[in-house]
């Protein structure tokens, strides 16, 4: 089960069957206390020790993992998807309304709001056109596909500031162009 690494004498070691019974006998109740702390709800947190001790599992192949910072590795991992939960149920609010915006304003008819919408989206959709290529992914993935910094610079292999450089020369852009418009 160990290996002993002779630079610094850590105890380094692989997932079998058997230690991985181990850390799940010693560590599911505190990571389920965890979990459920953050989320409050039973399912939800049993479900969320599930799939930390599944992707454990499932690439103990790959895995080196250290006896000394083992439990930290698991609590990282549980408040790594506890805050994946979070952001998607923020994603999930925000489409949620962007939904109920757009019915209440079919339903009240406006029919000037919507003309007036329509030629801010074509002319949003100009000056996103016109942007660079790079520029423009960045702000396609962000506002479009509603990726975080950190989820666009790992799919187009640049950091998480040249992200943010690009979001806000993007966001630059698209205000100056969008003057004409009342922000009401």
């Amino acid at each position: 089960m160990s290996e002993q690494s002779s630079d610094n004498k850590i105890n380094l070691f692989r997932i079998d069957e058997e230690s991985f019974l181990h850390l799940y006998e010693c560590y599911w109740k505190k990571l389920y206390q965890l979990g459920y702390k953050y989320l409050g709800d039973v399912y939800q947190a049993e479900g969320l020790i599930q799939e930390v001790f599944t992707s454990l599992w499932q690439r103990r192949d790959s895995l080196l993992l250290n006896e000394d910072t083992i439990e930290n590795y698991l609590v990282r991992a549980v408040r790594f998807r506890i805050s994946r939960i979070y952001s998607d149920e923020v994603r999930k609010v925000k489409k949620m309304d962007e939904l109920q915006q757009r019915q209440a304003a079919k339903d009240n008819n406006h029919t000037e709001q919507e003309v007036l919408y329509r030629f801010l989206r074509e002319d949003v959709d100009k000056l996103v056109s016109s942007l660079p290529e790079r520029c423009k992914m960045v702000y396609l993935l962000s506002r479009e596909k509603g990726l975080n910094n950190r989820e666009i610079a790992v799919n187009l292999l640049i950091s998480e500031k040249t992200v943010e450089n690009q979001l806000t020369k993007a966001l630059k852009v698209i205000r100056k162009g969008l003057e004409k418009y009342p922000l009401s």
